[in-house]
């Protein structure tokens, strides 16, 4: 998969810091970031109940063409995107890592997707980050939250680090 820098509008731009504007690389239709994105956000762990009652969403948000800004790392969000490409949705997957040292390879159900416009892979890490890490994870929910009109937090574990990744956004 090719990747190549991607060059932010100006409002986006100013959403997210200049380090991380200045290193953004992705593959796929870059158009995504144009239109207002619907960011998704959930912890690790998860009760089930909060899991089907998000993925009760999902037809709505693609009958309305929202398109959907995450990590999806958390296995919700995995059960979100899973969901939203089967049902021809758009969303814009945020890495925490490097783009070409991970040697990242698109899943199966994203391939697709890919192929038809609908899927966006963006990163803001170099080379010094191959792995996902505590640090580059919230560095990449960070920038979920920058790019996002609107944030979706369907289940947020108390005192966990994305706990006090959303309060200090929302002081």
């Amino acid at each position: 998969m090719k990747y190549e820098s991607i060059k932010l509008s100006s409002y986006r731009a100013t959403l997210i810091d200049q380090i991380n504007a200045s290193q953004l690389v992705g593959a796929g239709e870059t158009a995504l970031l144009n239109k207002p994105l619907l960011g998704l956000i959930a912890s690790r762990e998860c009760p089930g109940n909060v899991l089907l009652e998000t993925l009760e969403l999902v037809p709505r948000w693609v009958k309305a063409g929202r398109v959907i800004v995450s990590g999806f790392h958390s296995p919700l969000e995995q059960q979100v995107l899973r969901s939203l490409l089967r049902r021809n949705g758009h969303a814009v997957k945020v890495l925490a890592r490097c783009f070409s040292a991970s040697g990242y390879r698109l899943a199966k159900e994203e391939q697709d997707a890919f192929a038809n416009g609908r899927l966006l892979i963006i990163s803001a890490f170099g080379a010094d980050t191959p792995r996902v890490t505590r640090v580059s994870a919230i560095k990449r929910n960070e920038l979920v939250i920058a790019l996002s009109t609107e944030v979706v937090t369907p289940f947020i574990s108390k005192g966990s680090p994305l706990d006090e990744l959303l309060a200090k956004h929302k002081a």
